[in-house]
């Protein structure tokens, strides 16, 4: 029986739904590459896939794969039987060089937990829980070196958005979780009187120290290692709270009081800025916000991605009384709350 939304002699084409099931291949491709660090052989003069396959240890015809099919998704080109890295690649996909972001890709940590999402959804009890010290500890050395080079920009337009530099007093900043530091350093940049509270669990601050020694910052920060739930930050102690792709791991309840005390530590006139992916108040798009609904189920307790009401009403119950968004340049614009 045809369906009643289409008419007689009409028929729906089925590619999307075929592409949409595919659409892991990429993710797999690009993830075998870096693990066999392909992208490095070819910088170091291997051009076909028999010297690529020789340096990675790997089988020629599999290699030759995965070049063809690397060139296909526009990251190598290729002449006769040599291959070459396209921009994109030899910028961000050769290990030794400083915008390698091909850290998250080198386990397959992220694959394995989103090939179970059918019974995490069933049984709603997720493999990994990085809100919690162990599992962060874990996975977020390597996540934030990818982090690092995907937010710097962003970082830093915020900064210049927040005003840092232009202030005539030193702006006091608290940075919570704050991975590779990212936020924080691009205020620190603008504003080399500012000082910065780096907030996060011990092993991650480890991390953090060393891309503040890269930005020849490290003088100009404060270290508090511990859980963000049981953090003390006092009261009217900082002009700034940075949250950057924080909120959504910590879920509404653990958010709401993290806002709060976030309140009370900041003076008045102070502010807080909120960078995370957002919803629109329907949750009907855009998709990379949905989609990263269920990368929060996948790996924590309570997480989810939230929409602008929902942060306007926190916010508004934390005791910020102006909110505003900044465009940024990421998957979604920065929120940014003032005290009165």
């Amino acid at each position: 029986m045809a369906s009643p939304h289409l008419s007689a002699g009409t028929a729906l084409d089925p590619q999307p739904i075929q592409r949409m099931w595919f659409s892991y291949a990429p993710s797999c491709v690009l993830s075998a590459a870096v693990q066999l660090d392909v992208f490095s052989h070819l910088a170091a003069g291997n051009g076909t896939a028999a010297e690529v396959a020789r340096a990675a240890g790997a089988t020629e015809r599999g290699t030759r794969m995965l070049l063809d099919s690397l060139t296909g998704l526009e990251l190598l080109s290729k002449q006769d039987d040599r291959y070459a890295l396209a921009p994109l690649a030899a910028e961000y996909l050769v290990r030794e060089r400083p915008n390698y972001l091909g850290s998250v890709l080198e386990t397959n940590y992220l694959m394995d937990s989103w090939s179970r999402l059918a019974d995490i959804i069933r049984t709603g009890s997720a493999p990994h829980h990085l809100e919690r010290q162990q599992d962060a500890e874990q996975f977020f050395p390597r996540l934030v070196r990818t982090l690092h080079v995907m937010n710097r920009e962003p970082a830093r337009r915020l900064a210049t958005a927040l005003g840092a530099g232009t202030a005539r007093q030193r702006l006091q900043v608290l940075d919570v979780a704050c991975g590779s530091g990212v936020w924080g350093i691009a205020i620190a940049e603008a504003d080399p009187r500012s000082r910065v509270t780096a907030l996060d669990f011990p092993v991650v601050l480890d991390t953090t120290r060393e891309y503040l020694r890269r930005h020849d910052v490290e003088r100009q920060f404060d270290f508090m290692p511990g859980d963000l739930k049981e953090a003390d930050f006092g009261e009217s102690r900082f002009d700034l709270a940075v949250l950057g792709n924080v909120l959504h791991t910590e879920g509404e309840a653990s958010s709401r009081d993290l806002l709060r005390r976030i309140g009370r530590a900041l003076k008045p006139g102070g502010r807080v800025a909120i960078i995370d992916m957002v919803p629109n108040d329907e949750r009907t798009g855009p998709p990379f916000p949905l989609l990263f609904a269920l990368n929060t189920l996948v790996h924590s307790t309570e997480g989810d991605t939230f929409t602008l009401a929902e942060y306007m009403e926190w916010l508004k119950e934390a005791g910020f009384n102006t909110v505003e968004t900044v465009e940024i340049g990421g998957s979604s614009p920065a929120i940014v709350a003032g005290k009165p």
